[in-house]
C-alpha cells in the first residue's frame, strides 16, 4: 500500500437520503438504487426525480420497483478509490429491506480487500443511514481513529429511531415493505398507520383516524422516549408534505435539546415505495464523542 494514500473514503446508497449539495460538501460517494417502471430503469435520483414518480402514481395509478446496485457498480467505485485512500466505510441500507449490503460484499471479495473495505448495515433507512454518513463525514473531518469510527457506528445504530406516518399502505405492500394485512386493515377502515424500523424492518407501531391524529401521535412518541436526553439530533423526512415537517420540526424543537436538526424531501426510491404523504421522524440520542464533531 503507498504512503501517500489518503485515511478513509465514504460510500452509501441513495436510499441514505443524502443530497448532492451534502455529498459534494462532505466528499460522500452515493451509489444510486434502480427505479423500475414500465419496462425501464432508471438511476434513483439522477434520471428520474420525485415529482416525476407522484405524478405517475397519481394519474396512472404507477407501480414501481427497484433493485439494488449491482456488484459491478460497487467494483467501479471501490476500485477507484482504493487507489486514493487506505480504507473506505461503505454505510448502507438495513440488509432486510434490500440486496445493496449483498451487492457491496461481493464486490469486496471480487477485488480482495476485505480489510480495506468496511462494510456497515445501518439496520435503517433514509436519514436513519443518512445520519450516520454525515457523522462520519464529519469524524474522517475531524480525524478520528478508525476503533473510534466504528465505536461511534455502533453507537448510533442501536440509538436512532424512526417514527412515520403516511397516507396509505399501499405502496409499501406493492413493494413487500410490510403485510398484506396491515394494508387492507389500512384501506378498509380508513385509519392511519403509524411505523416505526425496528430490528432493520418496516413495522406497523400503531394506528390513528385522522392525518392529524397520526402526526400528533408520532410527535408524542418522540418526546416521550427522548425528553430526558441530553443531547439529541433530529431529521424530518418528507414525500410532498414540507407544510407539515416544518410544523412538526418546531414542536420538536421546542421540546427536546437539540444538537442539529434538518428536514429532508426523501429520494425518489422511498417515495416509489410511500407514495406522497410520507412523513418521518428520525431521532437518536447522542454521546460526547459524537456531540464534539458538531461543536
Amino acid at each position: 500500500m503507498r504512503d501517500n494514500l489518503k485515511e478513509y473514503a465514504l460510500v452509501t446508497d441513495s436510499a441514505s437520503d443524502i443530497s448532492k449539495d451534502l455529498a459534494k460538501k462532505y466528499n460522500i460517494n452515493v451509489i444510486p438504487i434502480y427505479i423500475h417502471y414500465n419496462g425501464k430503469e432508471f438511476k434513483d435520483g439522477i434520471d428520474i426525480d420525485s415529482n416525476k414518480i407522484y405524478s405517475l402514481q397519481k394519474e396512472k395509478k404507477a407501480i414501481f420497483t427497484s433493485s439494488s446496485p449491482s456488484p459491478q457498480d460497487f467494483v467501479v467505485v471501490y476500485k477507484k478509490l482504493l487507489k486514493e485512500y487506505k480504507k473506505i466505510f461503505s454505510i448502507h441500507i438495513s440488509s432486510k429491506l434490500s440486496a445493496v449490503i449483498k451487492s457491496a460484499r461481493i464486490a469486496r471479495g471480487l477485488l480482495k480487500a476485505e480489510k480495506r473495505i468496511k462494510i456497515f448495515d445501518s439496520l435503517s433507512g433514509a436519514m436513519g443511514t443518512g445520519f450516520m454518513v454525515l457523522i462520519v463525514a464529519k469524524a474522517i473531518i475531524k480525524k478520528y481513529s478508525y476503533e473510534k469510527i466504528l465505536r461511534i457506528l455502533n453507537f448510533l445504530r442501536d440509538n436512532i429511531k424512526l417514527y412515520g406516518t403516511i397516507d396509505t399502505l399501499k405502496y409499501l405492500r406493492r413493494s413487500g415493505r410490510v403485510p398484506a394485512a396491515a394494508s387492507l386493515v389500512s384501506r378498509i377502515l380508513k385509519i392511519k398507520p403509524i411505523l416505526a424500523i425496528r430490528n432493520g424492518l418496516v413495522e406497523m407501531a400503531g394506528i390513528s383516524i385522522t392525518r392529524y391524529g397520526s402526526l400528533m401521535e408520532i410527535v408524542r412518541r418522540v418526546i416521550r422516549d427522548f425528553k430526558k436526553e441530553r443531547w439529541v439530533i433530529v431529521s424530518i423526512i418528507h414525500t410532498l408534505s414540507l407544510k407539515e415537517a416544518k410544523r412538526i420540526m418546531r414542536k420538536i424543537q421546542s421540546s427536546l435539546k437539540c444538537v442539529d436538526t434538518m428536514i429532508t424531501e426523501c429520494t425518489p426510491v422511498i417515495g416509489a415505495h410511500t407514495g406522497p404523504g410520507l412523513i418521518g421522524i428520525i431521532v437518536s440520542k447522542l454521546n460526547r464523542e459524537i456531540v464534539d464533531l458538531f461543536i
